[in-house]
C-alpha cells in the first residue's frame, strides 16, 4: 500500500477515534475539542496525554471550557512553530499587510482575530500545508530576516494585548489566562493556589481632590509596590479601575495572608506627592481579600470568594486583609462596604 494511502487511512481511523471519545464524554464536536482529542489519540503530545489521563483517573470533569484551556496550553504553541516552518516568500507581503490592517490605529490588538486571520492565510493545520512544508521551507530559507521580523511583530502585538497600558503589568485578559494555566498546573501537581484581590481605599476621593493625573500616579505606584512584594512565579495584574489581583501558585492560604499583609503595610507606608501639582496625596491604603482554589471548582468561585473577602475587609474599616475563612463567621453588608 502506498505511503500516502497509509497516512490517509490512519488519519481517518484517528479521526473516528477522536470523535467517538468526544461523543462518549458528552462534549461539543467543535474544531477545538477535535484538535485536542485528535492529538490525544494520536499521542503526538506526551504532556497533553498525561494530563488528560490524570484528569480522567481523578474523575475530573472535561467540559468545553477545560478543552479550550488544553488547546491554548498544548495545541496553540505548536501552530506558531508550524508557522515558522511553513511560511514562504510569496506570503511575506500578505502577512505584512495583514498585520498592518489589524493593528493600524488600534491601542489593543484582538490577537484571536489576528491568529485566525493568519492561520486562514497560511492554511496552518490543513493536510495540504503538511505536504507543502518542504517546498515552503526552501522558500523560507531565502528570507529568514523578514520571516523573523514578522513573527516578532506578532509576539509584540500579543504582549501588548496582555499588558495594561497605564501600569505595564498584566491586564484582566492576561490575568484570566494566567489563572487558568495556574489552575491546570495545580490540578496536575496537587499544589495549592491562592489569589488576592486588592482595592485602593477611597480612590474616588483622590481623583476628586487631586485630579485624575494624581489618581493615575497612585495606580502606577500601587502596581510597582505589588511587583516588589511578589516572587518570580506570581502574577500581578490590574483587575479593573483601582482594583488589582495577584495569582500565587504553590501558596497556601496562610502564606497568601502573609504576602497580602506585606503588600498592605508597604502600601500604607507610601508617601506620595502629585507630580503635576506637588500636593501631598495623603495616606494611601488598600483593602485585600484572599482565597484559595479548590481542585476542580470553576475559577469564578475562587474569584467570588476573594471578592467577598475584599468586601468584608472594607466593612471592617478598610486597610486590612480578610480571607475566605472569615466569611464563615462574619456576614457581608454590601451597602455599607461600597
Amino acid at each position: 500500500m502506498p505511503q500516502q494511502e497509509q497516512y490517509r487511512q490512519r488519519s481517518y481511523a484517528l479521526s473516528r477515534e477522536a470523535l467517538e471519545l468526544i461523543d462518549e464524554l458528552g462534549l461539543s464536536a467543535n474544531p477545538i475539542n477535535y484538535a485536542v482529542f485528535f492529538a490525544y489519540v494520536e499521542k503526538s503530545n506526551e504532556d497533553l496525554v498525561a494530563l488528560i489521563d490524570i484528569l480522567q483517573s481523578n474523575k475530573r470533569a472535561l467540559d468545553d471550557v477545560k478543552c479550550h484551556e488544553l488547546y491554548q496550553r498544548f495545541i496553540e504553541p505548536g501552530r506558531v512553530e508550524l508557522l515558522r516552518e511553513t511560511v514562504s516568500n510569496d506570503l511575506l507581503q500578505q502577512m505584512s499587510d495583514l498585520i498592518d490592517r489589524i493593528s493600524n490605529g488600534k491601542d489593543v490588538i484582538n490577537t484571536a482575530d489576528l491568529r485566525d486571520a493568519t492561520n486562514d492565510l497560511l492554511g496552518v493545520g490543513t493536510p495540504s500545508t503538511a505536504h507543502q512544508s518542504t517546498k515552503k521551507q526552501e522558500d523560507t530559507d531565502q528570507a529568514p530576516v523578514e520571516v523573523t521580523q514578522l513573527l516578532l511583530d506578532l509576539e509584540e502585538m500579543k504582549r501588548e494585548a496582555h499588558t495594561d497600558g497605564l501600569t505595564g503589568i498584566a491586564n484582566r485578559k492576561a490575568f484570566d489566562e494566567s489563572l487558568r494555566d495556574a489552575a491546570m498546573a495545580t490540578m496536575e501537581g496537587g499544589e495549592c493556589l491562592s489569589i488576592l484581590l486588592i482595592d485602593i481605599d477611597h480612590f474616588k476621593r483622590i481623583n476628586d481632590t487631586h485630579g485624575h493625573q494624581a489618581g493615575d500616579q497612585v495606580i502606577r505606584t500601587l502596581a510597582k509596590t505589588l511587583q516588589q512584594n511578589v516572587k518570580g512565579r506570581d502574577t500581578t495584574a490590574r483587575y479593573g479601575g483601582e482594583e488589582f489581583a495577584v495569582i500565587l501558585p504553590a501558596t497556601t492560604l496562610s502564606d497568601a495572608m502573609r504576602v497580602a499583609e506585606n503588600i498592605r503595610t508597604s502600601i500604607e507606608s507610601l508617601h506620595l506627592k502629585s507630580i503635576n501639582r506637588n500636593e501631598d496625596l495623603g495616606r494611601i491604603t488598600a483593602s485585600i481579600g484572599v482565597a484559595t482554589y479548590q481542585l476542580g471548582e470553576p475559577l469564578s468561585r475562587v474569584i467570588e470568594r476573594a471578592d467577598q473577602a475584599l468586601y468584608l475587609a472594607k466593612e471592617n474599616g478598610r486597610n486590612c486583609v480578610m480571607n475566605q475563612n472569615d466569611l464563615l463567621t462574619q456576614p457581608i453588608n454590601h451597602a455599607e462596604s461600597a
